[in-house]
């Protein structure tokens, strides 16, 4: 056998080896660190995360986004409609730890800016008071 065949016989065992040496490890979920308010409801048994944002000030059509301990995101998005009522849409999303989108869940309330708020999005219950500002 001759060197340039010794050669590529070599890199065609090391080239064998090589999916072999590559494996996955699935990372342990993290717990939540924040400090999370959970409740049973009805018969489905389905854990609801109650979460007081307090007062948001919001920009007409400009996206806000409050970012949650555990991984977990949402999106405000406020349209004014008229002088006394405002259309908040909310897109809640969660990664898993390899950055892909786990959950999503998207709704739409129409309020009064300055009353307090409740919504009720996937396994997520949000509490706040919008305010709506003028954009600089």
């Amino acid at each position: 056998m001759g060197i340039p065949q010794t050669t590529t016989a070599i890199m065609v065992f090391l080239a064998g080896l090589l999916p072999a040496s590559c494996h996955k490890t699935s990372a342990q979920p993290k717990a939540p660190t924040s400090t999370v308010v959970a409740s049973v409801t009805n018969s489905a048994n389905a854990v609801v995360f109650n979460r007081n944002l307090g007062e948001i000030a919001l920009t007409n059509h400009n996206e806000t986004c409050v970012q949650f301990a555990n991984g977990e995101s949402c999106t405000l998005t406020p349209k004014i409609l008229d002088r006394q009522n405002v259309r908040i849409t909310l897109a809640v999303e969660s990664k898993n730890d390899y950055g892909e989108t786990h959950d999503f869940a998207v709704t739409q309330v129409v309020t009064k800016p300055g009353k307090p708020l409740a919504v009720a999005i996937g396994d997520l219950s949000l509490t706040f008071t919008p305010f709506i500002v003028a954009a600089e």
